[in-house]
């Protein structure tokens, strides 16, 4: 009898478990939502975080509470899901009155096959007479996994069965290996709604060990003029290629995508990613070279210009490191991203007019950016030249990070005529950092700022600056802070600036920058500090 009643209790918890989960969930499981109006009366962006890796007609929940609705309530039908309000049952094909704090809890089920994308949009319609639009869309994406039992490697090429890359995109499933001919040229190619999992990432590779013989992926696909376009293609590791001759070399929108070992070159944009519905992406061991500025009609071009979704994929980071960029225009790095790891690498000024900022890390385009950005730049060569910019932090005129910022054990080195500022803040920050840099000359000496502080200070979360400048390899010839009133912050603020080395200025022996330089169009290796 008591094992009968054991392995009954047993059943009964399994069986509990299979079951769809009707239950309805705390409040501390919530997500709160700020959908209030932002700029020109339209409501600030909002997304439900993306569910990617499913088994197929899976039951999902997504709990949400919604401020800001302000005192005209929205109208919310379902249709394709279902909604709990404020805890009473689900309902479909209803009318539901929101109103502000209110606390939804959506329930949908997954594709009923794997490999499939969905996107649920829940559209709420407007009754307040000063919003600008008349409706507000939530989107969810859901996506089933796509993967076998035994992953399978494509070999692509002029004398294989599979000539293009597009040809066997249809198959991919994850953990596959896409392999492409050395030393042949393929045809540019979207990569849409094909994802591997983190576990089982979808990579493309080439069978060569010889950098000169990578195959290169050249052109651009239909009107948009992408190279490489991923979009809701998950889990995708791109390596041993090389990529040029596009409006936008390579563009991502999609979460977990690396880049390992390719030369991007001679593109308006080098690699975009898109502000919304992309997630976390790697670069590493790569040279993106000739690419950025403005042709004449055209809007900036940068050799980096990234961005992450802080809804659909919170919490997501760009990483460069070990990578050569030179010889851009426009910016070598622009990051919106929620977090920045921009460490070990080589990055140099362009020698053209249009050459701007080794560095920009500043906020979301156009929206407002609810828990600050972090950005670290950690560990590399800046090599600052007299046509190109410094770095920028904070903002560049739409919305400001409200983040923290920091610049820890870079060598920047200044050659001839550079006479920015070496680090600039404006718009809008948390906190900003410079500690353990070493500023280095080519050869003659210039008189430089090291962070000129252009936040007035209603732009600092704060209210007032938090800067950090420690343990820093200075000289005399270096002004550490300068503010909006053309004086240093003194007791302003959480302001500390302490542990500096004033040295003679260091200037480089002979030679170093060329000895230690990365070869254009190898292998990158790892870059460390000498």
């Amino acid at each position: 009898m008591i094992r009968f009643r054991i392995y009954w209790v047993g059943l009964v918890l399994l069986f509990a478990t299979l079951l769809p989960s009707q239950s309805w969930a705390s409040s501390s499981a919530c997500l709160t939502k700020d959908i209030s109006l932002y700029q020109w009366r339209v409501r600030h962006n909002q997304a439900l975080p993306a569910e990617l890796s499913l088994a197929p007609d899976q039951t999902i929940e997504q709990c949400i509470r919604l401020t800001g609705v302000g005192k005209f309530a929205l109208t919310l039908e379902p249709k394709g899901y279902k909604v709990s309000l404020n805890g009473a049952s689900f309902v479909e094909n209803g009318t539901l009155s929101i109103n502000d704090n209110d606390t939804l809890l959506i329930q949908a089920r997954s594709p009923s096959k794997k490999g499939m994308h969905q996107t649920i949009r829940l559209l709420f319609k407007e009754t307040n007479p000063d919003a600008r639009r008349n409706t507000f869309i939530v989107p969810w994406q859901i996506q089933t996994r796509n993967d076998s039992l035994v992953p399978t490697q494509w070999l692509v090429g002029s004398d294989k069965r599979y000539k293009q890359v597009a040809d066997v995109l249809p198959k991919v499933k994850g953990g596959d290996t896409i392999i492409l001919n050395a030393n042949e040229t393929f045809e540019p190619f979207e990569i849409k709604n094909i994802s591997g999992s983190r576990n089982k990432p979808i990579t493309l590779t080439s069978n060569t060990k010889n950098a000169s013989e990578r195959p290169i992926i050249t052109g651009a696909f239909d009107k948009f003029g992408w190279t490489v376009a991923v979009r809701a293609s998950h889990f995708w590791s791109f390596s041993n290629i090389k990529i040029a001759d596009g409006k936008v070399c390579f563009r991502n929108e999609a979460h977990g995508t690396k880049l390992e070992n390719v030369l991007i070159r001679d593109c308006h944009i080098g690699v975009m990613g898109t502000d919304r519905n992309s997630g976390s992406l790697t670069i590493t061991h790569s040279e993106i070279f000739n690419s950025g500025g403005k042709p004449p009609g055209q809007k900036w071009g940068h050799a980096i210009y990234v961005a992450s979704d802080q809804h659909a994929f919170p919490g997501s980071t760009f990483t460069l490191v070990n990578s050569y960029l030179h010889d851009n225009k426009g910016n070598n790095v622009k990051s919106r991203f929620e977090r920045s790891l921009i460490k070990r690498n080589w990055i140099e000024g362009g020698e053209d007019s249009q050459a701007r900022y080794l560095i920009e890390l500043i906020g979301f385009d156009g929206a407002y950016d609810f828990n600050g950005q972090s950005h670290q730049v950690v560990e590399n060569y800046l090599i600052h030249k007299s046509t190109s910019l410094g770095s920028r932090v904070g903002g560049d005129g739409n919305s400001p990070s409200r983040g923290t910022m920091s610049f820890s054990d870079n060598v920047f080195i200044i050659e001839s005529g550079f006479t920015h500022s070496i680090v600039r803040t404006f718009q809008g920050l948390e906190a900003v950092s410079l500690t353990g840099n070493s500023v280095v000359y080519s050869s003659e000496l210039t008189n430089n700022i090291l962070l000129d502080d252009e936040v007035e200070d209603d732009g600092w979360v704060g209210g007032t600056p938090t800067i950090e400048i420690s343990n820093n390899v200075l000289n005399e010839n270096i002004t550490l802070v300068r503010t909006p009133l053309g004086v240093f912050h003194k007791s302003r603020g959480d302001v500390s600036i302490n542990s500096n080395l004033i040295f003679d200025p260091l200037v480089l022996k002979h030679g170093f920058i060329e000895q230690n330089r990365p070869l254009s169009g190898k292998y990158i290796g790892a870059i460390n500090l000498h």
